[in-house]
């Protein structure tokens, strides 16, 4: 079965060419002489690509002080190294994009692959400043051999596919047993007959651990930061549980060498990081998973597990009343956890975790009464701004006072929570639309009207809200509808000047 899979994507007519550019760029890499002119000539024959690569550039990726305004500059800023990868990478996405209908799902493919470039990229700035660049494609091009296979052998590919979402084995090792090799090997192949760097070949095949031990030197560190990468993108994509945190974390520090304050950093950064890179890159991938909200995951996740232990011992105590005390105090203890986890440590109001039990709840409740549930989603606008001007502790401060004005204006009226970030929601049931509108207009008010002191700064907040109401029974609704319905009225105040309610009804 290894040969016929890897025949079949040898003598496949759908595996996508090199793009000219990419070739181009491969060659020059080559060189130890190419001047900053060749290769603004090869990039500026894609206009496209021109301008991603400008886009990027003067992205808070790299956080430059001054505007660029051309490749050429971009290089002098940047280093032609890193403009040459940055080149690569963008021309290779570009190659493994979804041109007509498919049932394979592009957009899980480029979340997964996306958070483990960005994540590598995040890791090596810390623990290899030279390979970040190097560390981003790699990770991006970690599952290259996913969509290869696909492409090539969907007849031999699709079974592993259905076995895989059916189970809970990982991906690579349901590979390993139905066609006796892995996507890494496979994708590893193809960079290598593509003419890529070695090492970047090196870190690919190894991305999911095969093999790292016997990598060359020279390709180790960026082997054992993509493997890492790699796995916290199986984290933050919900490929592995939430309860693997801590384990993954400590993984990781000792393959990188990092802290745990700076591993933290990077996880909390990840997710804003993956849904610019997927801008820029211009592929969708859906509603990235903020470190808070996983955090809140592993500790629900480990509640649950270590309590359901003790009550399962706890059963089989042989004298009936002390079993059933320590029961009793079991499931008290239980209750505590599991509202405990259920809080934003942070704001101490209703986290993510809660708010989407919720809103599923109430949409129940609301059909078999007939009654309406309106939903309104929070951003606090320049919320960056506040971070990088006075230090995320303002910024957890903003995010404190905000959460105060939820709890004084609406937590008589409804549930409020933290969504994730800096956006924060609110459910309103059996309320008519005028009053949802007066609930959300009203928070609106007291965001504005509120002066946070912190130091000797007072801070000026503003938010943008988007509100939705629905009736179940006259339209049917989930939760992730009315969500995304919500989201779109607040994209609409955040575009039509922020500070605004924006509603849609």
């Amino acid at each position: 079965m290894t040969r016929s899979i890897q025949e079949a994507i040898s003598n496949s007519e759908n595996l996508p060419s090199l793009p000219t550019v990419a070739v181009e760029v491969l060659r020059l890499m080559k060189s130890e002489d190419v001047q900053v002119d060749d290769l603004v000539r090869v990039v500026q024959n894609d206009p496209a690509l021109t301008a991603k690569l400008l886009k990027t550039v003067n992205s808070a990726m790299f956080g430059l002080t001054r505007k660029v305004g051309s490749l050429k500059q971009a290089m002098v800023a940047l280093g032609m190294r890193t403009v040459k990868v940055m080149v690569l990478s963008f021309s290779l996405a570009d190659a493994f994009q979804s041109r007509e209908p498919t049932d394979f799902d592009y957009g899980d493919y480029w979340h997964r692959s996306i958070t483990t470039g960005v994540a590598a990229r995040l890791l090596a700035r810390i623990a290899a400043s030279s390979l970040a660049e190097e560390a981003f494609v790699s990770g991006l091009l970690s599952d290259v051999g996913i969509v290869t296979a696909w492409r090539c052998a969907p007849d031999l590919y699709r079974p592993v596919l259905q076995e895989w979402k059916s189970g809970k084995r990982l991906l690579h090792e349901v590979e390993v047993e139905l066609l006796g090799v892995s996507h890494a090997h496979l994708g590893a192949g193809l960079l290598q007959k593509w003419g890529l760097p070695q090492m970047v070949c090196d870190a690919v095949h190894a991305h999911h651990g095969e093999g790292i031990a016997q990598i060359a030197a020279d390709s180790w560190q960026l082997a054992a930061v993509v493997n890492c990468a790699s796995v916290i993108s199986g984290l933050f994509c919900h490929e592995i549980p939430s309860s693997r945190l801590t384990a993954i974390k400590e993984q990781t520090r000792k393959q990188t060498g990092l802290d745990e304050s700076k591993l933290d950093g990077v996880l909390h950064d990840l997710s804003a990081h993956v849904g610019e890179a997927a801008s820029l890159l211009s592929v969708q991938v859906g509603e990235t998973v903020d470190y808070a909200q996983l955090q809140t995951e592993a500790a629900l996740q480990l509640a649950q597990l270590s309590i359901q232990g003790e009550l399962d011992r706890a059963a089989t105590v042989r004298n009936v009343q002390a079993a059933h005390d320590e029961i009793g105090r079991l499931s008290d203890e239980r209750r505590a956890i599991l509202e405990a986890a259920s809080t934003d440590g942070l704001t101490k109001i209703a986290n993510r975790a809660a708010f989407d039990q919720r809103l599923a709840e109430e949409l129940e409740r609301a059909k078999a009464k007939d009654k309406p549930v309106g939903l309104i989603l929070l951003d606090v606008d320049h919320f960056k701004r506040f971070n990088d001007t006075f230090g995320h502790q303002a910024g957890d401060e903003v995010l404190r006072q905000v959460a105060c004005c939820l709890r004084e204006v609406i937590q008589a009226m409804g549930f409020v929570a933290r969504y994730g970030g800096e956006e924060f929601a609110a459910i309103l049931a059996e309320q008519t639309e005028t009053a949802i509108y007066s609930c959300a207009e009203g928070l609106r008010k007291a965001i504005e009207n509120r002066l946070i002191q912190y130091g000797d700064q007072q801070l000026h907040v503003t938010a943008s809200l988007g509100a939705a109401c629905v009736h179940p029974r006259r339209k049917e609704s989930t939760p992730q509808q009315m969500i995304e319905e919500a989201d779109r009225h607040l994209y609409r105040a955040k575009h039509a000047g922020r500070n605004r309610v924006e509603k849609g009804w």
